[in-house]
């Protein structure tokens, strides 16, 4: 779980974002995600006219084991699926019709 700290002292984002309060009246903070800056994630908050942040500055990403060989053809597929999604128009309907001549050829 990544750490966070709170006036210096280290906590977890989970409970950062969960259990923190107010420092003026001690109500809940409710905890917006600002990711406009890739380079300096945060989440935000206001209470009591203060502004609050959780500075993100360290992930650490694990490999949880293999994919199953199911998921693994599922993404393949899927891949494939938006790089077909993803080409413009005027390809995907040339090729088509170039399949069509193909099949044409083929019967005749």
């Amino acid at each position: 779980m990544p750490r966070v700290e709170q006036n210096s002292v280290p906590i977890s984002l989970h409970y950062a974002l969960t259990d923190s309060q107010c420092s003026i009246c001690g109500g809940q903070l409710e905890w917006q995600a600002d990711f406009d800056n890739i380079n300096q994630p945060k989440y935000i908050s206001q209470h009591c006219n203060q502004d609050y942040a959780i500075h993100i500055e360290t992930v650490k990403v694990e490999i949880l084991g293999k994919a199953s060989k199911d998921k693994q053809v599922h993404e393949q597929e899927k891949s494939f699926m938006s790089t077909k999604e993803d080409e413009p128009k005027a390809l995907q309907m040339a090729e088509a019709m170039k399949r069509q001549q193909q099949q044409q050829q083929e019967e005749g």
